[in-house]
């Protein structure tokens, strides 16, 4: 993957970035990298069955509540 690095200073960049006025660096490195395509899946749940493996649910939740009284 290509980069492009640049040491510009801050007042060039004014009217591109918002550059806060407390900003104490009159120059900056400018690092900027491609944009690369995210592909999107759909969301599959069965992807996910089994991961937790909580048995007892019911129960566990119920204990937990119980240790939130005390």
């Amino acid at each position: 993957m290509q980069a492009i690095r640049q040491i510009i200073e801050t007042k060039k960049l004014k009217g591109l970035i918002d550059i806060p006025d407390d900003f104490s660096s009159e120059t900056v490195e400018i690092i900027v990298f491609p944009v690369l395509p995210i592909e999107k899946k759909p969301f599959d749940p069965e992807q996910f069955f089994g991961v937790s493996r909580l048995t007892n649910i019911d129960q566990q939740l119920e204990a937990m509540r119980n240790e939130w009284e005390r």
